[in-house]
This record gives structure tokens, C-alpha cells and sequence, in this order.
């Protein structure tokens, strides 16, 4: 192991010595669920007789803006349970009920920030570091994600469940029906599971919760109290199928016009093996209905990171995660920017005991790249395979190792990646997190170790942490994202919110970040230091002012476009920033940001304008305009990006979207349209239009009718 990487791990062993000594668990509160043999009507409505058996529970406290004060509108939430599915019933008074704001009806979106919303969350495990996350408007629109690390939601998980919501005399009503198939759980006779429940009064800023106020949103799971009188549950096989068949044609126009047809049947397959772990298959992966990546100008010397929304990948979220990113799914099936088809791919995933496991093999067909000038070449079939486990250790702590493999078929190098992570949590309010991590590639040898050592502490005004990472030269982990390598970087952060509630003013928060970058020679690689300020009314409308100081040693003379070069130097720049915004909720929404200073030996101007109007209550439309005036030394450009999108709600289960970007850097234009209609729970009809330009002239244009059927055995 070399001089640089013996820092991290001294610190790393003993941080794990430090895990010995663990926070003591505290009395919980606990809501009954009462077993019942006929199931309510999910209708948003409470008035069947099977909840009366229910023993309903309320006393929510406010976690904003008086924190431990009782809410000033009443909350009661009910649980029934059969062999079937667990059900949640609540109602949400108020003595303005004409004031409830419910707008939102497409499923994962927002709906926190513009309308009225209730969330639950269930530790199923009871190991207060996973769990699973439910809410709704009061117009039924469906929200569900995967809680993992204490506290980490991943909302691009998708269950199949019912929820429907209705507004009322008395304010509004919500149901929920989850099948006990769609959640994982030990196998014992009586189950004990945490439990915790939210809601958000849009209109006044008012957010409180069921359980614990030590934390300030409801997916911090050592704050949940506990669902009992679950007992009997369902333990056998689950077994879902999704044959899915999509048709329609694509045309391609490279110097011509090719026009394929688009026939393309396809399966995945979830089995339960046990209740804990489930096995899940695809054959001949499609993903035509997955939106695009928003465009974006990048201005760094940096990969941009995108977030995975493929489904295959979303089950199990959270298990492959460790504290510097060894797996990046976005990896598998994209190589040097164009698709790599998945023929195949295996995971299983879930939880024995104290350990989660995580396996993943994915098997990509080979790419033709065209490299101009009639060459051509030829990105093989690659597999690719991960393993990971992790063992829950003291009260909401863990350890784990991860293991990485990328194997090319016909030539090409094979990568492997193994990682060590930690992470402990002896207070609610403190987490520490550290990893070590080698790589194995072809040709490159010796200085390929990698670790991250970092902590924080989080309270109700404070938030401050540090963190250590070194990463060696050689160290190459090809299924992750780590963008720099031949780095030390030191990195610390404070930032606070003040409730503020007199005459206009409602909060006011800060934040201020410093990091310094060397490599192993000693030389600074880059700096950063950074503050700002944020000013939110009652009205909701809010004031955002920030400060940057910048540092980058540019080691080689770096083509930051055609025909413009930033030379190699040091240079050091400052960046004014000023952001005004409207409140969210409000049927329009506008805010503007500027942003001026300089920018390596030159200067920079960017202006930005977002927002949404919603002209009916069933259409949104949202845009997003930015604008980069860059003038330096060798040349200046300028960049323009439009991201906007078009949506109509028919219903919680029937939308229709249109989005629309142009990027006058890269020259392309795109459009993409689609239709979704889930026709039963699972079972979805799609229909997707895309459509390209690059240059003026068009690229690609493609329509595809996509239909999936959920089979549920």
C-alpha cells in the first residue's frame, strides 16, 4: 500500500473500532393493525364499515415552523391488514377545507412542493436503515420509493399498488392498498415493523409527523415509531410476469434514409424466492417509454453524472450503493455514447438475517461506432457482474464489501473493482462513512488503490461535516463514476436554517464549503470555497445570493471548443450569483437567476429563466431557458439550452407528456412524445414518438406502440 493511501486506512480501522460504542434505542410510539377478513373499497373515501374496526391514531407534531407544537389541523390514520395487502386509511382535517391545494395527478412527481401531501414510511426489517416510502395528494396522485443508508429515498422504484384520495366536508381523505408481495419482510410469526407518517398543509407551510420530531423528514428512519399487530403473513412464492411487445418504426438519416421496422417482444420475470430475497430476469430488455436525459452545457473538465431511470436496475436500489460510487448502472448498456443493447440480465437482491445481498449479471450485445471516413469500429459484447453484501451492525449501522466485474467477449480488457465501506452511526444526528477500494485493468499496474473517509452531524439548525478522499492514479473503476483520479481532496461544509416567522419573513438559511485539491506530487490540483444565503417569504416566494472563489491547475492546454484552447496555467476566478423565484404552488411559477465573474483567463455571464404555468387544472407546463456568454483570451461562444415539457393529466393512471430541448452547443433537437395508460395495476400501453436534428438537418425520427401485461402468480 503506498504513503497516500495509509491516512485512509488508519482512519478507516479506526472508525470501525469506534463502532463499538452505539446509541441506546429509545421508547417508541405504536399504532395497531387490526386483521381484517374483508377488504375496504380503495376509493379515498372512509366510509366503509370494515374501518371502524381499525384503531385509528392521531397527535401529529409539527416539525415546521414550530417544531414540537402539536399541528394546527388534526391528522388520524387507521391500519388494516388481510392475507392479501396491508391498508392505510387518513383522514387529513381542516377547517378550510375549500383551501386544499391538490393539482398533481402524474405518479412520482413533486406534488410535495406545490400541493397538500401525506407519506408513510415502513422499516419492514426494523434495522432503521431501509424502508419503503408511500404518499398521495388529495387527488390520488401515486409516489413510492425504496428508503436505504438511514435515510437515502430513491423514488424512481416503482410498486404495484392502489391509492386513491378525495377531497371532503371535513378536508381531505386518502386509502392506500399494498400488497404484501410488493415488499419485502423476515419470516417469523409476529412482526414488529417501524413506521412513520407525514403530512404537508401546502398553504401554510405547516409539515408534521406521527412519530419522533428529532428529525426533520419522515424517511430518517431511527425516528419511526412502531406498527404492530401484524401477525400470520403471507410467506409463500411470489411470482410476476411482464411479457411486453413493442412495434413501430424507426427511421435513420446518416447520409441517407434507413428505415427499420421496430419488433421487439420482451420479458422480465420477478420471483420471490423467499420472503427476504427476490430473483428478477429480463430477456431482450426494452426501455422505448424511458424519457431522455435533459440537455445540459457542461463547462467543467468532467464527466456529467445522470441518474439511472431504467426500470430493470431500480429493484433492489440502494444495495450496489457505496460512499464514493463503484457501480453506476448507467454504464451497462451505453458504450462511447451510443446503445448497447441488454440481451439478458439476472439480480437478486433482499435481506437473510443481518445481511443484504446484491447480485447482478447483465450480458450487452456488441455496437458498430461509425468513426467517419468509412472506418468502422467495433465495441464488443461485454458482461458485466456485481456482487455486494452488507451486514447490519449496532443499532442502525453496517459494513460491507462489493466486488465488480467487466468482461468483453472478442478482445477488449477486462476491469475488476472490489470496495470495503462503513458506515456508522452511533447518534441519530451523527454518520461517519469510509471505503477502500482497489482496481484490476490490463496494462495499468501498481497506484490503483482508492479511499473516502467522511462524517457529519445533522440537527435541527445545524448540518457540518468533512471529508478526505484519495484516489491514485491508476485506479480505474470502469462500472463507476469517479471522474478525477491522481487526487487528494479535503472537503468540509456547514450549513443552518433559522425559522424566522415575523412580519414577511419566513426562514432563512446558509450554507459555506470549502476543498482543496492536490495530487500525489504535492502540487494543488484545485480549490473551491463557496457561500450563500436563501431568504423564503410567507408567501413562498424566496431569494437565493451566492459567492464562489475557484482554483484549477490546468495541467495540459485543454480544447474547451473548436478553435478555442484554454492554455495550461493556474488560474483562479471569482463567480457573483443571484437567484429570485415565485412560490411553487402557484398556478404560475417564475424565477430568474444571474450569475457573473470571471472564468479561467476570461469572463462569464449566465441568465436563466424556469418555471411552470397551468393554464387548466389538467395541463402543467414547465420550461427551463439558460443562457452562457464565455469570453476568453483565445475566443468566446455562447450557449443556449430549452428544456421543456408539456404534460395532461386525464387521471392518476392516463397521462400525456411532450418534451421539447434544443442545445445550440451540441446542434441537436429533440422531441419526445408520450402516451401512458396504465389499464390495470402493472399492466401499462405506451406510445412513443421521438424525433432528432443535429445541424439543421434530421437525425432520427421513431415511433413505437409498447404494451405490458402484469401477470401475478
Amino acid at each position: 500500500m503506498s504513503k497516500s493511501a495509509v491516512p485512509i486506512a488508519m482512519v478507516f480501522f479506526i472508525t470501525t473500532i469506534l463502532a463499538f460504542a452505539s446509541a441506546k434505542d429509545v421508547e417508541r410510539r405504536q399504532i395497531v393493525a387490526v386483521r381484517t377478513e374483508t377488504p375496504p373499497k380503495i376509493d379515498g373515501n372512509l366510509d366503509d364499515s370494515v374501518w371502524q374496526k381499525a384503531q385509528p391514531s392521531e397527535d401529529f407534531i409539527q416539525t415546521k415552523p414550530n417544531r414540537g407544537e402539536p399541528m394546527n389541523q388534526r391528522t388520524a390514520i387507521s391500519v388494516l391488514y388481510d392475507d392479501e395487502n396491508i391498508y392505510f386509511g387518513i383522514q387529513c382535517y381542516d377547517s378550510e377545507p375549500e383551501k386544499v391545494l391538490g393539482t398533481e395527478m402524474r405518479r412520482d412527481y413533486e406534488v410535495w412542493n406545490t400541493n397538500d401531501y401525506i407519506r408513510l414510511v415502513m422499516d419492514t426489517y426494523q434495522d432503521l436503515r431501509t424502508g419503503y416510502y408511500f404518499g398521495t395528494n388529495p387527488l390520488g396522485a401515486k409516489v413510492d420509493g425504496r428508503v436505504t443508508d438511514n435515510g437515502k429515498l430513491h423514488r424512481s422504484w416503482d410498486a404495484v399498488w392502489d391509492c386513491a384520495a378525495r377531497r371532503n366536508s371535513q378536508g381531505w381523505s386518502a386509502e392506500f392498498g399494498i400488497p404484501f408481495g410488493q415488499i419485502r419482510f423476515p419470516k417469523r410469526d409476529k412482526h414488529i415493523w417501524g413506521f412513520n407518517c407525514a403530512r404537508t398543509i401546502r398553504r401554510t407551510d405547516e409539515e408534521g409527523c406521527w412519530s419522533s420530531i428529532a428529525v426533520e423528514h419522515v424517511n430518517i428512519l431511527p425516528g419511526a415509531g412502531e406498527l404492530v399487530g401484524l401477525e400470520a403473513l403471507p410467506q409463500g412464492h411470489r411470482l410476476e410476469i411482464r411479457p411486453t411487445v413493442a412495434l413501430g418504426a424507426e427511421a435513420n438519416y446518416n447520409g441517407g434514409t434507413d428505415v427499420d421496422d421496430v419488433e421487439n417482444p420482451s420479458l422480465d420475470v420477478k420471483y420471490g424466492v423467499t420472503s427476504d430475497l427476490t430473483l428478477d430476469a429480463t430477456v431482450n430488455t426494452d426501455f422505448a417509454q424511458v424519457e431522455a436525459d435533459a440537455e445540459r452545457v457542461n463547462l467543467s473538465r468532467f464527466d456529467l453524472y445522470f441518474e439511472e431511470k431504467r426500470p430493470f436496475f431500480l429493484e433492489g436500489v440502494g444495495i450496489f450503493d457505496t460512499p464514493m460510487p463503484l457501480f453506476y448502472s448507467r454504464r451497462i448498456g451505453s458504450a462511447e455514447g451510443k446503445e448497447a443493447r441488454i440481451l439478458g440480465g439476472l439480480k437478486l437482491t433482499g435481506k437473510v438475517g443481518k445481511q443484504s445481498l446484491g447480485l447482478l449479471n447483465v450480458q450487452t450485445n456488441s455496437v458498430q461506432i461509425d468513426e467517419g471516413d468509412d472506418e468502422v469500429d467495433k465495441i464488443p459484447a461485454t458482461n458485466f457482474s456485481a456482487f455486494r453484501i452488507q451486514r447490519d451492525i449496532f443499532r442502525s449501522s453496517s459494513a460491507g464489501i462489493i466486488f465488480l466485474n467487466k468482461a468483453p467477449w472478442e478482445g477488449g480488457e477486462d476491469n475488476q473493482t472490489f470496495g470495503a465501506d462503513l458506515r456508522f452511526n452511533p447518534r441519530d444526528e451523527l454518520s461517519i462513512s469510509g471505503l477502500l477500494a482497489k482496481t484490476w485493468t490490463d496494462d495499468l499496474n501498481g497506484n490503483d488503490l482508492a479511499g473516502q473517509i467522511s462524517g457529519h452531524w445533522r440537527d435541527e439548525f445545524w448540518n457540518v461535516g468533512a471529508s478526505y478522499k484519495d484516489v491514485q492514479e491508476n485506479f480505474n473503476p470502469e462500472m463507476g463514476f469517479v471522474n478525477r483520479r491522481d487526487i487528494r481532496t479535503g472537503s468540509s461544509w456547514v450549513s443552518g436554517s433559522l425559522p424566522i416567522r415575523r412580519s414577511i419573513f419566513r426562514s432563512f438559511s446558509y450554507e459555506a464549503t470549502y476543498s482543496v485539491s492536490l495530487d500525489h506530487d504535492g502540487e494543488l490540483d484545485g480549490r473551491h470555497f463557496g457561500a450563500d444565503a436563501r431568504m423564503e417569504l410567507e408567501t413562498g416566494d424566496h431569494l437565493f445570493v451566492w459567492y464562489d472563489r475557484n482554483w484549477d491547475n490546468v495541467d495540459e492546454d485543454w480544447p474547451i471548443r473548436e478553435d478555442i484552447t484554454i492554455p495550461a496555467d493556474i488560474y483562479r476566478w471569482d463567480v457573483y450569483g443571484v437567484y429570485v423565484g415565485t412560490d411553487s404552488s402557484r398556478w404560475l411559477k417564475l424565477g430568474g437567476m444571474i450569475l457573473k465573474g470571471e472564468y479561467y483567463n476570461g469572463d462569464r455571464q449566465t441568465a436563466s429563466l424556469n418555471g411552470h404555468i397551468r393554464p387548466v387544472p389538467n395541463l402543467l407546463i414547465t420550461g427551463d431557458y439558460d443562457r452562457n456568454t464565455i469570453d476568453l483570451t483565445g475566443g468566446g461562444f455562447t450557449t443556449n439550452t430549452i428544456n421543456s415539457r408539456w404534460i395532461y393529466n386525464f387521471s392518476p393512471d392516463f397521462y400525456a407528456k411532450l418534451f421539447l430541448q434544443w442545445n445550440d452547443d451540441s446542434g441537436v433537437v429533440r422531441g419526445n412524445f408520450l402516451l401512458r395508460y396504465t389499464y390495470s395495476p402493472g399492466s401499462n400501453l405506451y406510445l412513443v414518438y421521438n424525433e432528432s436534428w443535429r445541424g439543421g438537418n434530421a437525425e432520427q425520427r421513431s415511433i413505437v406502440a409498447k404494451i405490458t401485461y402484469f401477470l401475478n402468480i
